[in-house]
């Protein structure tokens, strides 16, 4: 029997040998710097056991907690949705499981060191002033994500003394490798490293692989070495390490929700949003149910969003947020795609004593969203501990009483 809490490690998955042996590994390395813990591999996709597995059997009937940390570098759709679906099913049969939810891997120093001394590693006697650095993530359809990873690229840059890093990726989103190899070539660099920022071997590294293979019979002035995945180390093991300790660390009630359940009464009331993107396409119509004076400052609107902005019903103000943007609003809401802005918003509407809901980070605003729908006269909000998916859950539920 482990006092501490149980640990499950949340993977992508693989069908490839080497990636399944190198999970493994590193779930190894990972109990050997906590000896005294229950740790779990669960698998998102591709392999077994599950994630909602590898909860349901680390949760004790008579004090069902636990920690997931997701093995995963970015904030896509797994992270975002898949992975909390699963706690959710893990805990199916355990009422009052505390399941803690860290955060995915990131731009954490260690991780950042290890892919930085893979590329060093494929720089090798090449000089790395005549070199240029392609810094290769998965890619998603989370704009976030994205842009983490070209965030990366740049401090991955400040690290190495290379001619220059370009940020790329292997599916969904562009630059594409070859199109990133382009551009490095068309700049005069004919020694290129492309350094993955991929935890384990996989299907990844092989499409990279084919990929730079074809662009180089175009281009044989020009030479690419593709560095190695990140790997199971000690480096990623202790990310993983921090992320459990951040997530138990993190203050959590033991039940329920730590926000105040309260009623806005927005009517002919002043509403700031900043951003228009698909999280401001589900809020601001509940915005103009409330009777809001509603006003989007972003460059861009949806075509939602735009028929309303036609109609009356919003303001757009069309460019980037400034602080002045502030005065007078009763609520703001940060939902830009831009974590920066978002904080801007934050902090600027913290300094006026004014409350924001953040979409990127909700820790880091003053006011939370609940999931509402209505039903028979009533609406109903539920609103839990950041885990979105399970308050939903619950008020689905609700709405199916309410609804006879």
């Amino acid at each position: 029997m482990t006092t501490t809490t149980p640990l499950v490690i949340a993977a992508h998955g693989t069908r490839d040998p080497e990636g399944t042996r190198a999970s493994r590994d590193l779930l190894e390395l990972v109990r050997a710097k906590l000896p005294d813990t229950q740790i779990e591999l669960g698998f998102v996709e591709l392999d077994e056991p599950t994630v909602s597995e590898a909860v349901a059997s680390v949760l004790d009937a008579d004090d069902p907690h636990a920690v997931v940390v997701p093995l995963m570098v970015g904030t896509g759709g797994h992270v975002r949705s898949d992975i909390p679906n699963a706690i959710t099913e893990g805990t199916v049969g355990y009422p009052g499981a505390d399941v803690g939810y860290a955060e995915p891997l990131g731009d954490h120093h260690l991780l950042r060191e290890a892919l930085t001394e893979r590329i060093v590693e494929a720089i090798g006697d090449w000089e790395p002033k005549d070199t240029a650095a392609i810094v290769l993530g998965r890619g998603a359809r989370v704009p976030e994500a994205n842009a983490n990873h070209a965030r990366l690229a740049r401090l991955v840059y400040e690290e190495l003394r290379v001619s220059r890093v370009l940020p790329a990726f292997i599916q969904v989103t562009r630059p594409s490798v070859p199109e990133a190899l382009n551009d490095a070539y068309a700049v005069g660099a004919r020694q290129i490293v492309i350094g993955a920022n991929f935890l384990f071997p996989g299907m990844l590294q092989r499409w990279l692989t084919e990929q730079v293979d074809t662009w180089c019979v175009a281009h044989p002035d020009a030479e690419v070495r593709i560095a190695g995945v990140i790997g199971a180390c000690d480096q990623l093991a202790q990310v993983v390490v921090d992320r459990y300790h951040g997530a138990q660390s993190d203050p959590r009630p033991a039940a329920g929700s730590p926000a105040f359940l309260t009623g806005l009464l927005l009517h002919d009331r002043d509403v700031l949003v900043v951003g228009a993107g698909r999280v401001a396409d589900r809020r601001i119509p509940r915005l103009v149910e409330a009777g809001a004076k509603i006003r989007i400052v972003s460059p861009t609107l949806s075509i939602r969003l735009r028929r309303l902005a036609r109609s009356g019903a919003v303001t757009w103000i069309q460019r980037g947020f400034t602080d002045d943007d502030l005065k007078g609003a009763w609520f703001v809401m940060a939902l830009s795609n831009d974590p920066q802005v978002n904080a801007q918003v934050a902090n600027g509407a913290e300094q006026r004593h004014t409350y924001c809901v953040r979409a990127d980070d909700a820790r880091l605003g003053s006011a939370w969203t609940p999931s509402v729908d209505r039903a028979g006269g009533m609406t109903v909000a539920v609103i839990g501990q950041r885990d979105p998916r399970r308050s939903a859950t619950v008020r689905d539920e609700l709405l199916r009483v309410l609804q006879g």
